[in-house]
């Protein structure tokens, strides 16, 4: 592209954000990102909520199209190496203002997701502190893992402090960001080896050691305590429902959402070709291999234990609904057990399970905790970039685009965290809702990347030429993987719509017709102001 293509159509000639990011740190952003509550939470509670599902095998029809897509998206991010992603990619191949309207639903996903994350994260300290308290006999330290920071404003509280810490870091340069996410991932990476082993170590002994840590008989207390308020194995055992399984794709689905972060920074990539592949197409295939192992090691060490004990424990069962039975029910198992319920995350039943190690137990328990505080800076990269290429391409305010001496579009990052405190406060409220609704959101947009991929040695040889060309037989390999992804997605986009309610379809109306209505009036705009809107679309923004 021409320095007069640049002047003239874009912001300014040059991005003004430097390529800070590497091979590791691409993997970083990515698995950062996507590991945190969708596996360390949903994958428990999906039992309750989809009663009959399999869950494992909810998180393996997930997870083939994520690796499918993985691959498409990096081989786009290669020819493409832009800030806003998948933004550019749809914009530049497929149409405008599919790429607009794709994005900005995406962009709803990641910036509501970013509250859920910070406002969740607080009850997985919570389960730290309650193992610290076992290990060194303080009945402080349980009490506040165990009521304090399971309250609901304790989270709010939590999640705003979390959000405002990373707003911070995030004024200051991805360098900086970058060193912190590397080291907020080689921590729980750690840790999940250590959950890993605790699994595999407990096969067989897992009644054993929750009742060394709860009392003898405590086991089969709570199965009584759950059939006596309407749980079964019939109805909740796992595997009994192939449409529950699909509907279990939901939260599955959700987990999975990120895999793809990367590529929303690539102004700030180096060694593209090398750093997507490994950051995006690897890390998608490590994360789907790691939830299917740790989703069914869970099962298989527990059985429908996990399932019976959710039920009672999760805001996620039914009985949530009913105050009255709720109630009698927490008091019920607070009784049997001897102390408040410890709330039914991933990390509890690991920790369980290496409880004669104290130690052992605290890093697993903290590993879900770390797993979901390090989301939270990968959703601002994603969510501040994506605003700031919006800007840089002239169809949202240009001020966004803004850059400061450390090379951060620091107003796109502070819009993205007032969105971050609304969504925190929007999770006080009704967390679930939330959950379900951002992630039809973001297999909408799963479709058109798909259909990007697919016909984009087609559309844009121009582009294509410029990056990784593999082909299978003739056939450029990226239009046989769009078109299974597409394909698949469609199959899990129908399952996943019939689990919204009309609140959260009256949203979508609302924030699509938001968003093109804010694309056509810049359409209008940039056309008034003699911009050749033609033009911006035609180019790849300069980097």
């Amino acid at each position: 592209m021409g320095e007069e293509v640049g002047e003239v159509v874009f912001v300014r000639r040059a991005s003004g954000l430097v390529r800070e990011v590497g091979p590791f740190t691409a993997l970083s952003i990515v698995l950062c990102h996507v590991i945190g509550g969708g596996i360390n939470k949903f994958s428990v509670t999906a039992s309750v909520a989809y009663p009959g599902a399999n869950v494992p095998v909810a998180f393996i029809v997930a997870g083939i199209p994520t690796i499918l897509l993985g691959i498409v998206i990096a081989l786009m991010a290669i020819a493409m190496p832009r800030a806003g992603g998948d933004y550019i990619y749809i914009t530049r191949v497929l149409d405008p203002t599919i790429g607009f309207l794709a994005s900005w639903a995406f962009w709803y996903t990641e910036a509501v997701s970013y509250g859920i994350i910070a406002y969740a994260d607080v009850e997985f300290w919570g389960l730290s502190l309650w193992i610290a308290g076992v290990a060194l006999k303080n009945p402080a330290l349980i009490s506040t893992g165990l009521v304090w920071m399971n309250e609901a404003w304790a989270k709010a509280v939590g999640g705003a402090v979390l959000v405002t810490i990373f707003l911070i870091i995030g004024l200051l340069g991805l360098r900086l960001y970058a060193t912190i996410m590397n080291i907020l991932l080689i921590i729980p990476a750690i840790g999940s080896l250590f959950m890993i082993a605790a699994f595999a170590s407990g096969m067989g002994a897992a009644q054993a050691m929750w009742e060394e840590v709860f009392g003898a008989g405590t086991w089969d207390a709570v199965f009584r305590i759950a059939r006596n308020y309407g749980w079964s194995e019939k109805v909740y055992g796992m595997g009994a429902s192939w449409t529950a399984t699909m509907q279990a794709t939901v939260p599955a689905t959700w987990a999975y959402i990120g895999f793809t972060a990367t590529a929303f920074v690539g102004s700030e990539v180096r060694e593209p070709s090398k750093s997507f592949m490994v950051g995006i197409a690897l890390g998608s295939t490590i994360i789907a291999a790691y939830y299917i192992f740790i989703s069914w090691a869970v099962y298989a060490a527990y059985g429908n234990f996990v399932s019976a004990y959710t039920y009672l424990t999760s805001q996620s069962s039914p009985l949530y609904s009913d105050p009255a039975k709720w109630a009698a029910a927490q008091a019920d198992l607070k009784a049997a057990l001897g102390m408040d319920p410890p709330v039914s995350i991933l990390p509890l039943y690991a920790a369980i399970l290496f409880h004669r190690m104290p130690w052992a137990a605290f890093i697993c328990a903290i590993t879900g905790a770390m797993w979901l505080m390090n989301d939270i800076p990968a959703f601002l990269l994603v969510c501040s970039r994506t605003v700031f290429a919006w800007a840089f391409d002239r169809f949202f305010p240009e001020f966004f685009a803004a850059v400061n001496r450390y090379h951060s579009p620091w107003v796109a990052v502070i819009f993205t965290s007032i969105v971050g405190y609304i969504s925190v406060l929007g999770s006080y409220w009704n967390i679930e809702a939330l959950l379900v609704d951002t992630t039809v959101l973001a297999i909408f947009r799963y479709l058109f990347v798909a259909l990007t991929g697919m016909m984009f040695p087609f559309r844009r040889p121009d582009i294509y030429e410029k990056g990784l060309k593999l082909e299978i037989a003739g056939l450029p390999l990226i239009t046989i993987l769009g078109w299974i992804a597409f394909t698949w997605w469609t199959y899990i986009f129908w399952f996943t719509s019939t689990t919204l309610e009309a609140v959260g379809i009256l949203v979508y109306m609302i924030w699509e017709g938001l968003g093109m209505l804010i694309f056509a009036g810049y359409y209008i705009y940039n056309i008034r102001r003699g911009i050749d809107v033609s033009t911006i679309y035609r180019e790849i923004p300069p980097a």
